[in-house]
């Protein structure tokens, strides 16, 4: 009896040992998940790096101080920001650095994505961070990816799209729309002395700026440069134009606009290149372009400051332009307009030839645009690529990168921000900017062409732009681009 009591006593002993052991086990395995999440936050704790950004300077400042800041508390590491001036200078700084390994993500532009990871300076995304990328990647737009996509390889976490849009003040349409007609002699003849026929027949200028050609937009052109507002007569319609990838942009997009395709961007002679060029001289010769966009070189800064100085009603600008132009999202974003509620937007006016054959153009395009934006790049020689994966997601998240959508107007890469625009912002005139964007991807959105020689042959394109159209070398286009640009831009393809 006394053995069956000690057994009996030995076994207990095991049992509650057993049981206060798993509890202590449970225990243990509830303190592990902090733990771990601290493991991880300390993971980088003392490293440094270097990134490389350019963004206009209030927003700039915004990054650091909201996006930078919080995540160097969060990991314990030094983020130094550096800034480029140029797209095309992201290689040689990357090529310097190669020794160094002191850079560990870069802003890149749509026009350099592809060139990098040609160049090899760019690491793939699951070379830096492993599979756990594929199902991060599920997060972002399937448009931000496909540029982010080079022969099957993911190499860039996108950081936002945009498209220009025609921006337009409602007032001046409406007065353009109601008013036109007492001009209708001079603008036909306006047209007759390039076409030998005039305007197409049964012409009416809509109300509606999203149903506009380009004849719509040589009329609303004509009737703002005549007629006097503020005691001035001016033109009034404007676009990028200083010697940098943006004014490419404005190109690219009217070859888009005729209907072309990349292929005739990178021969730069094709019947829609010509056609591009010959409305960019008939705006010019017309003065519906207002002079300063090229005597001061403007960038989008220039438009917006043209706008709030009554000098432009219309503009072709992207949706970041909109929100600065607006104002509103923040105290510093104070806006460019008198009545912001005057701004409107619409997709792209339809591009149509010059040329006329039975009262019609001979050619017609579509309400197209140009599909750029940026992403961040992990270089491959970066002082550790886990952290700058971790960066870029950071940047991306879906807290990080509402806060930034919302102040400054970009378009989200995150599928549960695009797919809920309304939630995402919260004004109208917010909503109504994104609401148009979203039919300009349907209307047609297309990248430039992903070459690694693009950055040569947008700066042909500029060399061109300044030649024929600011130069007046435009006696015979074609002859020009046949001879001169078209040739460089074989050469720079080789």
């Amino acid at each position: 009896m006394f053995k069956k009591v000690i057994a009996f006593l030995c076994a207990l002993s095991i049992l509650l040992v057993t049981v206060a052991g798993c509890a202590t086990q449970k225990q243990e395995g509830k303190k592990q998940e902090p733990a771990k999440e601290q493991k991880a936050d300390e993971a980088y704790k003392g490293k440094q790096m270097t990134i490389y950004i350019r963004m206009m300077d209030m927003q700039d400042k915004w990054f650091r101080e909201n996006i930078i800041v919080p995540f160097e508390k969060k990991y314990g590491v030094k983020i130094t920001v550096n800034t480029f001036e140029k797209e095309a200078d992201l290689k040689n700084i990357l090529e310097l650095d190669k020794d160094k390994k002191t850079i560990g993500l870069v802003k890149t532009p749509h026009m350099m994505l592809n060139p990098l990871v040609k160049y090899g300076l760019m690491a793939s995304l699951e070379e830096a961070a492993g599979d756990k990328v594929k199902e991060d990647l599920k997060e972002y737009t399937e448009q931000s990816l496909e540029l982010a996509t080079i022969d099957g390889k993911v190499y860039y976490i996108p950081r936002k799209l945009e498209t220009n849009t025609l921006l337009f003040l409602k007032s001046k349409v409406k007065d353009a729309v109601d008013n036109w007609e007492k001009m209708k002699e001079p603008i036909n003849e306006m047209f007759k002395k390039e076409n030998g026929v005039g305007l197409p027949a049964d012409y009416k200028l809509e109300a509606d700026p999203n149903e506009w050609d380009w004849f719509d937009l040589a009329v609303v052109g004509y009737y703002w440069a005549n007629t006097e507002y503020d005691g001035k007569k001016e033109p009034r319609i404007a676009h990028r134009a200083k010697k940098y990838e943006g004014t490419t942009v404005e190109m690219l997009t009217k070859i888009y606009q005729m209907g072309g395709k990349p292929e005739d961007v990178l021969k730069m002679n094709t019947q829609l290149v010509k056609d591009m060029f010959g409305w960019e001289v008939f705006f010019k010769k017309n003065n519906l372009y207002n002079p300063a966009m090229w005597e001061e070189a403007w960038s989008g800064g220039g438009i917006w400051n043209a706008m709030a100085a009554g000098k432009v009603y219309l503009a072709f600008m992207h949706q970041i332009d909109a929100f600065f132009i607006h104002g509103g999202t923040n105290p510093e974003m104070t806006g460019y307009l008198a009545n912001p509620d005057d701004m409107g937007v619409a997709i792209m006016p339809k591009g149509v030839s010059l040329e006329m054959k039975d009262g019609k153009p001979v050619r017609e395009g579509e309400h197209a645009s140009q599909m750029a934006g940026w992403w961040w790049g992990i270089p491959k020689a970066s002082p550790d690529m886990k952290l700058s994966y971790e960066l870029a997601r950071w940047i991306t998240n879906k807290e990080n990168h509402k806060k930034e959508v919302e102040t400054f107007g970009m378009m989200p890469v995150r599928k549960d921000m695009m797919e809920n625009v309304k939630t995402t912002f919260s004004e109208p005139w917010m909503q109504e900017v994104f609401d148009v964007a979203a039919k300009q991807s349907k209307a047609g959105m297309y990248p430039a062409p992903q070459v690694q020689q693009w950055p040569a042959i947008s700066n042909l394109y500029l060399e061109a732009w300044y030649d024929i159209v600011v130069g007046d070398n435009n006696k015979d286009i074609g002859k020009v681009l046949d001879s001169t640009y078209a040739p460089k831009a074989a050469e720079a393809l080789k």
